[in-house]
């Protein structure tokens, strides 16, 4: 993680990682073949654009040009809830496609560490207190992101073990 002398070249390195971010889900969406992992990239590209905006209003703020940023963090059941309806929906029939879906979910979580591990350590660095709320506000919401993919990667690459964690079934021959 590159350093930063000051909160605004966070915020544009911040900026670019979202935008970056954003690309990476619109691509993975385009290119894999699996259904559920279509939409999810899909969600996933639009919480990205939200931040993006977020972190905008940010470096008006900090430029002067603009008010205090509203952080209304957007939590994981929230997540949660807008993905059930793809679980719910999500078949087995593919189309075609370019990328192996669990390799695109591992290729996601790992953009969400990097992403978690930054904005943790900006909601720690930063000098502005605004910057700081809204980094530990995005920190909360990317681990909420990577929680949810490595949800979504052992549902496809492990499903029995997945709806057992869910369903709370215990094998124990009786």
């Amino acid at each position: 993680m590159p350093e930063f002398a000051s909160d605004m070249e966070r915020v544009e390195f911040a900026l670019k990682t979202e935008h970056d971010g954003h690309d990476f889900y619109q691509m993975a969406a385009k290119k894999t073949s699996h259904k559920l992992a279509r939409a999810a990239f899909k969600l996933l590209g639009k919480e990205e654009l939200r931040h993006a905006a977020l972190i905008e209003g940010l470096g008006k703020q900090l430029g002067g040009e603009g008010d205090a940023v509203e952080t209304k963090e957007v939590t994981l059941q929230a997540l949660a809830t807008d993905l059930k309806t793809i679980y719910g929906s999500a078949s087995e029939e593919t189309i075609e496609g370019e990328m192996d879906p669990a390799e695109a979910y591992e290729k996601a979580i790992a953009l969400e560490h990097r992403i978690t591990d930054t904005y943790a350590a900006y909601a720690k660095e930063c000098e502005d207190e605004s910057a700081r709320r809204l980094f530990a506000v995005l920190h909360k919401e990317e681990e909420h992101h990577l929680s949810l993919l490595e949800d979504m990667h052992a549902y496809l690459t492990k499903p029995e073990e997945w709806f057992i964690d869910r369903d709370g079934i215990m094998l124990d021959g009786g």
